[in-house]
């Protein structure tokens, strides 16, 4: 356990080394500020650079992330500006707000806890859980790299999943000295922490602390949410990073920092290296954000253009040794007369997602988002209405796709994954639900300060 808490306390020091480095955060008081968000950068950044290196053989241990810790800490605290008075935006909340958020956020805490307890002697039980993602992290600290039979050998079937997650648990293999599937699963109870982290950095000062703490709670309490995490699968984590992304993509197009937009990237290319399905979720944010952004064309094209540079590596290697996949590939999706031949799945496929999208299992998720694009709406915040309904429609689709281009017959593959895969877009657009909320709850406040000082009111981007 020392040696796997080793390995977190690492990345959250890798995460505050990248804050100033990425320019996330510009001086000594917005890094103080923004600290909390240096644990899922830096489990996102390492997870990339770890599954980048496997397929090269080249194992990240202990030691390498005792190295890479102390030379991006140098560089980031170097970098970030010892002047500099804080930024933050202080939103007029009544004192209710504060206590409610602070209330709920302690009841989120309590959930992981318990989680965490669960998790740390929870054997891997389920069949994909060591099959797939418990051989492939095994093989990964057995073997150091990728380029094995448990990655090229049509015997370990399926072979399309890219290596983020196991790659973050070789790392605490490695850290750790042994091979241990039960205790590992407390990575999985930090990766729900971080998320929690990441979730209340990205909001706290543009949404009511009541809305931050009631929707994040909402999101980790809902029924698949902690209890899919404990699988050990990769859906959950693909979830948490998505929406993370989404977060700072959406909180780029509302207010325009770029911090946002640059936490937003790594997040979204961290997804794509998490499992198959997380390219499409991560072109679908692009792809919404883009109508919508068009002034701001040059830093979305080099927002796409960095999450296609993070996962072009894994796309190369599988190319390149010519995996063999059985359960789909990407250029059936771009293939008319492939598309044509098999249209019979879309059907079943959207009425299986539908089915699971509407489950009673998520609790208010569904609703709240709902809520929230009208508030939104009614504010006239048609930006980010838009960019919200788009990306959900688009992910939607992108799964339906996939379901589509399957070779799985479509009844089966629902009934083996349909309720996992709606994760993603059920708690991304969920993560998307306070942001919408509060751009409509300060639209007011913002259009009577301006009026105040004389000046015409114009609707924010």
């Amino acid at each position: 356990m020392i040696g796997l808490l080793l390995a977190n306390a690492l990345f959250f020091a890798i995460g505050a080394g990248l804050l100033p480095l990425f320019r996330i955060a510009t001086d000594r008081a917005t890094l103080v500020e923004r600290l909390p968000l240096a644990y899922p950068v830096g489990v996102a950044a390492t997870g990339i650079v770890a599954a980048h290196l496997a397929l090269i053989d080249v194992p990240l241990g202990l030691v390498e992330l005792v190295v890479l810790a102390a030379v991006v800490l140098f560089f980031g605290l170097r970098r970030a500006r010892r002047a500099g008075a804080s930024n933050r935006l202080l939103l007029a909340e009544p004192r209710w707000s504060r206590i409610v958020g602070a209330g709920a956020l302690a009841v989120s805490l309590v959930l992981l806890a318990h989680a965490w307890a669960t998790y740390e002697i929870r054997p891997l039980l389920e069949w994909d859980g060591w099959a797939i993602w418990g051989t492939r992290s095994r093989a990964l600290y057995e073997f150091g790299g990728a380029t094995g039979p448990v990655f090229t050998s049509d015997v370990y079937l399926p072979l399309q999943h890219p290596l983020l997650l196991p790659s973050l648990d070789a790392i605490d293999f490695r850290a750790m000295g042994t091979y241990d599937p039960t205790l590992v699963h407390v990575q999985l109870a930090l990766l729900a922490f971080g998320f929690l982290l990441g979730f209340v950095s990205l909001l706290r000062d543009r949404v009511p602390f009541a809305l931050v703490g009631a929707s994040a709670l909402a999101v980790l309490s809902a029924e698949p949410v902690l209890k899919q995490l404990s699988t050990g699968l990769a859906d959950i984590p693909l979830a948490f990073f998505v929406a993370l992304g989404l977060l700072g993509a959406g909180r780029w197009l509302a207010s325009g920092e770029r911090w946002a937009l640059v936490a937003g990237t790594l997040f979204l290319g961290a997804a794509t290296l998490t499992k198959s399905e997380g390219l499409f979720f991560a072109l679908a944010a692009l792809l919404a954000l883009a109508p919508f952004a068009w002034s701001r064309r040059r830093e979305l094209g080099v927002a796409a253009g960095a999450v296609i540079a993070v996962v072009l590596p894994w796309r190369l290697f599988v190319s390149l040794r010519d995996l063999p996949l059985v359960e789909y590939r990407f250029r059936d999706a771009v293939s008319p007369a492939y598309l044509s031949d098999h249209s019979d799945r879309v059907s079943p496929a959207v009425r299986g997602l539908g089915g699971e999208l509407l489950s009673g299992d998520w609790g208010l998720l569904v609703p709240l988002f709902l809520v929230a694009v009208a508030a939104a709406v009614l504010a006239r915040r048609y930006a980010l209405a838009g960019f919200a309904v788009l990306w959900t429609a688009l992910a939607f689709c992108g799964l339906v796709l996939v379901y589509w281009i399957s070779a799985i017959p479509v009844d089966l593959a629902l009934v083996w994954s349909g309720d996992r895969t709606i994760v993603t877009v059920v708690v991304g657009a969920a993560a998307l639900a306070p942001l919408l909320a509060g751009a409509a709850w300060t639209a007011p406040l913002r259009k009577s300060r301006i009026r105040s000082r004389g000046l015409e009111t114009r609707e924010d981007p």
